[in-house]
């Protein structure tokens, strides 16, 4: 499947799509110096990696068949943009390999399944299903949900892998996603992430 991909001052009529009953807001201008940004490859790296100490609530899931835990970090809103940081571990004691990106494919685990395109042409966005794109918030009190912002060129502004990417057992990998900022009032939001579920009610840090 493909979807066509929206620079971050356009955005918001899906990443901060309004659900059943909310409202609309204007767009956000494009992420401030300090947000994850696009390497020169194609795939972004984040600036702001989640603190090793610091973790909201954690859940144990697999992925094909592996064990899997995930660690939300931190859910903070600087100025513009809203960060989310994660990390994915491998609990498993030995001999089971943890496969992050595609063995045969070209994906992430938390991709959104759905090939991206530069704006204003049919080019795919290289490298756009080994973006951690799927990871998604939702904001209750004003009913919207939030998809990860992408730059200029259509690139996620959020982690990404290489393929063939694994972890070893007892190994961990840090992940992060930028977003348009939450609005002031909202003091929680749910994240969902893609093969764990929803963790609801996380606390917004201001």
């Amino acid at each position: 499947m493909r979807r066509t991909a929206m620079t971050l001052a356009a955005m918001l009529a899906c990443a901060g799509c309004t659900l059943p009953g909310g409202s609309q807001t204007s767009a956000p201008p494009m992420p401030s110096e300090g947000t994850a940004q696009p390497s020169a490859g194609g795939t972004t790296q984040p600036t702001a990696m989640p603190s090793a100490d610091a973790v909201l609530a954690s859940r144990s899931t697999s992925y094909d068949g592996k064990k899997a835990k995930v660690d939300l970090n931190q859910v903070v809103v600087a100025g513009d943009v809203t960060t989310v940081t994660w990390t994915l571990s491998n609990p498993s004691a030995k001999d089971s390999i943890l496969l992050v990106g595609g063995l045969y494919k070209d994906t992430n685990i938390f991709s959104d399944g759905l090939k991206a395109t530069v704006p204003g042409s049919d080019a795919d966005v290289e490298g756009d299903l080994r973006a951690a794109d799927g990871v998604y918030l939702v904001d209750t009190v004003n009913k919207r949900r939030y998809l990860a912002a992408r730059d200029s060129a259509g690139v996620c502004l959020c982690s990404s892998t290489p393929r063939w990417e694994s972890l070893q057992p007892g190994s961990s990998m840090p992940f992060s996603a930028t977003y348009r900022a939450i609005p002031e009032g909202v003091d929680t939001v749910n994240v969902s992430i893609p093969g764990l579920g929803t963790f609801v009610k996380v606390p917004v840090q201001r």
